[in-house]
């Protein structure tokens, strides 16, 4: 008798035990961080860190628009099917993902709002869905790109700077801020130091690596990576007071 009442005191335990396992309920993701708002040519990205491991997480809500709020989860861009999340994922490690803006109509020289969220469904907890809260929302404005050649710098119509021996220097009406050689031509996004007067007029620099100018006097940005001794990437911004970024 003893024999037996001991295997059923072990079974329960087992069974409890497992049940345990089973139940666990993950109620809330690490939110994604370092998030980036990329400006790009009638399209943004969103950059950011992320490591969510949970058996219930889903993937990254997007979130765009020209206000400054949204309403968790009925705003954010929804998937092919129709439904949430806008961008499928799975379990994974700390990860940086870049993100095109899937869907949401950008233009040219208007400022939006874009923020990112972790999701998953689960139908033990009350909503049946886990979203991290948006702690961070980002402006940005769309801005034109292209490519050019030879020793007049220009950005959409505007040369900023001449290339002579082997040197960059700017035309006038323009300073520029050096970020030296990069790897990435938005490895700058964001001009922190937006007055003029961060801005050198009569510097020469080295044919080299990423360049932002700035108007004396107005509000336009343009980038210049130089790619080459004979080619570059530019982006420009005609108005960049609402967002000095490019």
């Amino acid at each position: 008798m003893k024999k037996i009442l001991a295997f059923i005191i072990s079974s329960i335990f087992l069974f409890t035990s497992c049940n345990e396992e089973l139940i666990t309920i993950v109620d809330e993701y690490n939110a994604p961080y370092e998030i980036k708002a990329i400006a790009s040519n009638n399209a943004v990205y969103i950059s950011f860190w992320s490591g969510v491991i949970a058996s219930d997480f889903a993937g990254f809500n997007l979130y765009a628009g020209t206000a400054n709020s949204f309403n968790q989860p009925a705003d954010a861009i929804k998937n092919a099917s129709g439904g949430y999340p806008t961008i499928a994922g799975s379990n994974h490690t700390r990860t940086n993902f870049v993100i095109q803006i899937p869907t949401y109509t950008f233009a040219n020289g208007t400022l939006y709002y874009i923020a990112v969220s972790a999701y998953g469904t689960n139908d033990l907890v009350d909503k049946k869905y886990i979203e991290t809260p948006i702690s961070t929302i980002l402006p940005v404005i769309p801005r034109p790109e292209g490519t050019g050649n030879g020793t007049a710098l220009t950005a959409d119509t505007q040369t900023v700077a001449n290339v002579a021996n082997g040197l960059v220097t700017c035309t006038g009406g323009w300073g520029v801020q050096y970020f030296g050689y990069q790897t990435n031509f938005n490895a700058v996004v964001v001009v922190t130091n937006s007055n003029d007067s961060s801005f050198d007029t009569d510097a020469v620099y080295a044919v080299n690596g990423l360049y932002i100018f700035k108007q004396t006097g107005g509000n336009g940005l343009a980038k210049i990576w130089i790619t080459s001794a004979n080619a570059y990437r530019w982006a420009y911004q005609a108005d960049a007071s609402q967002w000095w970024g490019i």
